[in-house]
């Protein structure tokens, strides 16, 4: 369970998403462990270890293990809950996938003859890191309203000079008005009103990276492997807020909606060196490094509004705004992972430990907005998004532990991972930990591998901002996942 500073630190960050944040940064950089479901079974634990697909993203020196050519793919089923709670209201939500591509790839293997190099091969492939599918809502009464945050964004601009996405509609739905004709809007709600507020919020999207590696291994035991990740941002998110005086104790507001629907996309180009080293054939060490990961990311945004009153003139009727655009560049983090494995062999059975650690500077995030406009106002907030990252964001480490028991045709993993938090709280560190299962069958020329992975976590999401944060709406989500995975593969 995270601290109780650390999760109003990280509920700061849970805001909004029409104006990039340190909060998309943390989506895009933070991997949760993933690959083949022999991988994921073992707790995503296999730096040292080799010969399986999912190892080429965590240390590609493992592909110099493969003693044949493969073709492999895995699909996923992930479900889970997500309870929410607002003022002394709780509702729970489901969210569900449907069959989920996790990877598929090919390892091409060749035999060296005549040299210390003893295997050369070539991998390519599509991994999936992340799955963003969420589902929550809330509903409860809090005093305040999101009209606030219109009424800060308006105050001293002209109506025609209002943004269109925010306070620009809530100006032409009449729920922010300025009849004094002086700039300084007024509305029908009073910040000390207790109003029911209601939201739903569905989000999906993944990473998947497409992978091309090589990896050799020598007489002397060590092996060492390089590769290039494409990794591709897919992000959706539609958000339904709403406000409504349910007991008539609002003299003329009735209610209120505004939709938001933010739509991702990204490309980006990352490279992978590693090495492993086995000595007397029972200890493994590896070391590798991923690169920084540089990406070109397209947002595409559309807001609505309505609004109904007691003496609204436009009661009800849903105004829109124009459709948004923005493209940036962000390049996240590099990664350096050691890793350390024991093997164990006797007449009966076959086993391995391995342990990972891997630190990642989550402060080396940086937005870059200037590449593609001149415009002023988003060099300065360029600044200040970068600002908010140094200050609030940390590095870490990641573990993962796990191991896999051989017995003739089975096998049998477990693991747990724990992925360190990137907020800074006093310089502490907390986790999130993702435990894992997994078994499977092996035959001669084909392979069979099913993997469970569970995660349970608590965040802090804030609907809307306004100046004075003490009295931002807090809901405080409670979430759990569950991934069911299947690796299928073929010697070739």
């Amino acid at each position: 369970m995270r601290s109780i500073l650390a999760f109003f630190l990280t509920i700061i960050t849970m805001i909004g998403l029409q104006a990039q944040s340190l909060t998309d940064a943390v989506r895009y950089s933070t991997l949760i462990p993933g690959g083949t479901a022999r991988v994921m079974g073992a707790g995503g634990s296999f730096g040292a270890m080799g010969g399986d697909f999912g190892s080429l993203s965590i240390n590609p020196a493992g592909l110099a293990d493969y003693r044949s050519s493969e073709l492999m793919f895995s699909f996923s089923m992930n479900s889970g809950e997500t309870n929410s709670a607002l003022g002394q209201g709780s509702l729970s939500t489901e969210h569900r996938n449907i069959l989920n591509l996790e990877n598929l790839g090919a390892v091409f293997h060749s035999r060296v003859n005549g040299s210390d190099l003893m295997t050369s091969n070539f991998a390519i492939g599509l991994q999936q890191f992340n799955n963003f599918s969420q589902e929550f809502g809330f509903s409860g009464k809090t005093k305040g309203t999101i009209v606030e945050r219109f009424l800060e964004l308006a105050n001293g601009v002209d109506p025609d000079g209002l943004d269109p996405f925010e306070a620009g509609l809530a100006y032409e739905t009449g729920a922010i008005f300025d009849d004094g004709s002086d700039l300084l809007y007024e509305s029908d709600i009073d910040s000390v009103d207790l109003v029911l507020k209601k939201q739903n919020v569905s989000r999906s999207g993944q990473i998947n990276e497409l992978v091309m590696a090589w990896g050799g291994k020598f007489k002397n035991g060590l092996a060492i492997g390089l590769g290039i990740g494409v990794p591709f941002i897919s992000f959706e998110e539609d958000k339904i807020y709403q406000e409504e005086d349910d007991d008539g104790s609002l003299l003329l507001f009735n209610d209120l909606t505004y939709s938001e629907r933010l739509t991702t996309s990204g490309t980006g180009f990352n490279f992978k060196l590693g090495m492993n080293y086995t000595i007397e054939r029972m200890i493994r060490l590896g070391l590798a490094y991923q690169s920084p990961t540089w990406f070109r990311m397209d947002d595409n945004y559309y807001t609505s509004m309505n609004y109904d009153c007691e003496v609204c003139t436009r009661s009800n009727e849903s105004i829109g705004s124009p459709d948004g655009y923005f493209r940036y560049k962000l390049k996240t983090p590099e990664r350096l992972t050691g890793s350390v494995g024991a093997l164990i062999k006797t007449s009966d059975i076959k086993a391995f430990l391995n342990l990972d650690i891997q630190y990642v500077n989550y402060t080396s995030n940086a937005f870059n907005f200037s590449d593609f406009s001149g415009d002023l106002s988003e060099i300065d907030y360029e600044r200040e998004v970068n600002g908010d990252i140094d200050d609030q964001l940390q590095s870490t480490y990641n573990f993962n532990v796990g191991g896999e028991l051989a017995i003739d045709k089975f096998r049998i993993r477990s693991g747990v991972s724990f992925i360190g938090s990137p907020y800074y709280v006093d310089g502490s560190s907390e986790y999130d930990k993702i435990y894992a299962l997994g078994f499977g069958v092996r035959a001669d020329r084909a392979f069979i591998d099913f993997s469970y992975q569970y995660r349970d976590y608590s965040e802090g999401y804030i609907p809307y901002r306004i100046l004075d944060a003490e009295r931002q709406p807090l809901v405080k989500n409670s979430s759990n996942f569950s991934k069911f995975a299947v690796t299928v593969g073929f010697k070739i």
